[in-house]
């Protein structure tokens, strides 16, 4: 009698710890699905819900990795506040099926656990029954007929990409065209310099007197560079290029632009001494070489002065 005394009262005992463990945890579980009847292939979601007042709870969800009957396609686990304040753990889980037939959903073991506390709880969702079927037949027992074969008109592209190629092609050719017309038409000025042909031929004479004229060369030299300072201002004057050309068209040039006859004297004279010496022909003293670039000097500065003045009339 005492020991079924002592084992009634263990009993009772035990149930009232299961009982304050139960109801310690102060969990609700809810399970849900969108449907209950569905066709071959189409989706289910299944949600398992869990309410506590605290945040205190640990929940494990042991979902198997795949189910009799059913492909699980998608699980994501949310957490939320509901509008009584209580904390939601809410697991959905997205099934199909390709079985026709009534299966069902398993329970599924889920473990409570209150975080800094080595008791647990287990708790299993109730099963639910589904019912995967085909499309129903067609009851009107119509006939329909065969639908013709629908031609599908095609269309024809390829000129369009011809005639824009032909387009394309045109336009380049019109561009080259006006980029070497106008290329042409910009004539870079002869013996392009920053200095003017004036400032320029100074420049050079000036030069001229490092030359020591100490040799039979260096005074040949000397004699063919006047030459060369004389039709290169030419040139640049006239925008004509006159190196290659001859005393005679030289003096022939400088009769048609100045009128002093005795200027046009002078530089034959200066002219004929340049090519004496240029051909071996005649070696003239140093101050007669100096002479010589000096009444040089004198006739470009006369030419330009005569331009100037030109230039001041005619605008």
């Amino acid at each position: 009698m005492d020991q079924s005394k002592y084992l009634c009262r263990g009993i009772c005992l035990a149930l009232l710890v299961f009982i304050s463990v139960a109801n310690s945890y102060g969990q609700s579980v809810k399970t849900n699905v969108d449907r209950k009847q569905i066709l071959i292939g189409e989706r289910i979601n299944y949600d398992i819900r869990f309410s506590f007042p605290t945040k205190e709870y640990q929940v494990n969800f042991n979902l198997p990795d795949s189910l009799l009957h059913f492909d699980i396609l998608n699980k994501k686990r949310y957490d939320s506040v509901d509008g009584k304040g209580n904390f939601l753990i809410i697991q959905k889980i997205l099934l199909t099926s390709f079985d026709s037939g009534q299966w069902s959903i398993p329970s599924f073991p889920i473990n409570i656990r209150k975080i800094n506390s080595a008791s647990s709880y287990t708790l299993n969702t109730d099963p639910i029954l589904i019912n995967v079927g085909y499309s129903p037949e067609d009851s009107t027992g119509n006939l329909r007929d065969i639908k013709p074969i629908i031609g599908v008109k095609l269309i024809d592209y390829s000129w369009w990409y011809i005639a824009a190629a032909i387009a394309f092609g045109l336009l380049l050719l019109w561009l080259v065209y006006r980029y070497i017309k106008k290329r042409k038409k910009k004539v870079k000025p002869l013996f392009d310099s920053p200095l003017t042909a004036y400032e320029e031929a100074m420049q050079q004479l000036q030069l001229l007197d490092k030359n020591t004229l100490g040799s039979n060369e260096e005074i040949k030299q000397y004699h063919v560079s006047l030459s060369d300072i004389l039709k290169r201002y030419l040139s640049r004057l006239l925008q004509k290029n006159l190196l290659n050309h001859t005393t005679g068209d030289i003096l022939l040039i400088h009769n048609q632009i100045a009128t002093d006859k005795e200027m046009l004297s002078e530089l034959a004279g200066i002219l004929r001494t340049n090519d004496a010496v240029k051909f071996a022909k005649y070696i003239p003293p140093k101050y007669e070489s100096e002479k010589t670039k000096e009444q040089l000097k004198n006739i470009l500065t006369s030419i330009e002065k005569h331009f100037k003045n030109l230039k001041t009339t005619t605008s």
